[in-house]
């Protein structure tokens, strides 16, 4: 490590916030705190710690982040007169958290509705809208598998008026798919992707998200070409970024139901050597559920003794070890959840797997 000023850091915390995605990003943000820290500079220390919550999300070390928020918010709440410029930004993590804190089966389900009371709290003193609360109450709800509420908080967050804190208008309506097609609505989801998809609304997650949440929608109401051509455009989007391992998951699963298990064994073998790294053990259990089906399906047409590439194992062997692994993972979400919602739903599972609202 270099000997650590403040311009050097100042330098650290701007490289990481222009950096792409991925282990560079987290190298940086990580260098600036230990930087920052050596210097002992508490405004240094709480802006390196700010660009790398950041990081840990879009990298997909979501964990880490609960550290970084947790000692900006301390700060920012001990002396808000110091740090009052980066209310915005710590309101936005608040997001991150809630939806970080679902994919965590050892993270009491208490602790989320807790970050969620605080964040509402926050939202109203500062004169926000409650927009994006109701959307992540409706994200709560969806994982729990509790669609009463899921139903209440989505229509909430729909009747309620966006502001600067709402997740982009390019992925809001990605969401709004994923609620809808849940509910046998698909002709209404795919309805209101069109100025997605017609490039009029995009940033960072877009178009590869919205084409991802589209899969079973064009799927279902048969329009094939559309789900083959969504399949490849948002798959080369997300193939190389390990953050994006739940994404992936839903074009494994895809491939799955849509009887393309010869292409799906070929994402598999590929992404395989990720999961012991996945972002959460969320989006653990759903990849190794998707993958799983894909490769009963192969053992069930005969290929069962076909040795999958890099694994040294059986199609039969390794889809019987990942169905153990997603089963023992389910088991744990829905002990902590009090529901059933992980175990009996189809992989994916519910949509924290895939989200980041990192879209600002």
């Amino acid at each position: 490590m270099s000997i650590p000023t403040p311009d050097r850091v100042r330098e650290l915390i701007e490289q990481c916030w222009q950096a792409q995605r991925g282990a560079a990003q987290l190298a940086l943000a990580e260098e600036a705190i230990a930087q920052a820290d050596a210097l002992g500079d508490d405004l240094l220390r709480f802006h390196a710690r700010m660009a790398a919550t950041e990081a840990y999300q879009r990298g997909g070390r979501p964990a880490k982040g609960f550290v970084t928020f947790s000692w900006c918010l301390a700060r920012y709440d001990a002396r808000p007169e110091r740090y009052g410029d980066q209310e915005y930004l710590l309101l936005w993590h608040y997001k991150y958290m809630v939806n970080s804190l679902t994919r965590f089966p050892d993270v009491p389900l208490a602790r989320t509705y807790a970050v969620l009371d605080d964040m509402q709290q926050r939202y109203q003193q500062g004169g926000h809208s409650l927009q994006t609360v109701h959307k992540h109450r409706w994200l709560v709800a969806f994982h729990l598998g509790d669609d009463k509420a899921a139903d209440l908080h989505y229509e909430r967050w729909q009747v309620a008026p966006r502001d600067g804190n709402s997740d982009c208008v390019g992925c809001d309506p990605t969401d709004q798919v994923l609620h809808l097609a849940a509910r046998g609505r698909d002709e209404e989801a795919i309805a209101l992707t069109a100025p997605v998809l017609a490039g009029r609304l995009t940033c960072v997650e877009q178009p590869q998200e919205i084409l991802t949440a589209l899969l079973l929608p064009y799927l279902r109401t048969g329009r094939l070409d559309e789900a083959r051509r969504a399949h490849h455009q948002a798959y080369r989007s997300v193939r190389d970024h390990r953050s994006k391992l739940g994404t992936v998951a839903e074009h494994v699963y895809f491939l799955a139901v849509s009887g393309n298990a010869v292409r799906g064994l070929e994402l598999v073998e590929r992404h395989l050597p990720w999961l012991d790294e996945a972002p959460s053990p969320f989006v653990e259990m759903d990849f190794a559920a998707a993958a799983a089906l894909v490769l009963r399906l192969l053992a069930d047409a005969g290929h069962g003794d076909q040795a999958v590439r890099g694994a040294e194992q059986s199609v039969a062997e390794l889809a019987a070890r990942l169905a153990t692994r997603a089963t023992a993972l389910s088991r744990r979400f829905d002990t902590r959840n009090g529901t059933a919602a992980q175990g009996t739903g189809s992989p994916p599972c519910s949509p924290p797997g895939r989200w980041s609202s990192t879209c600002r």
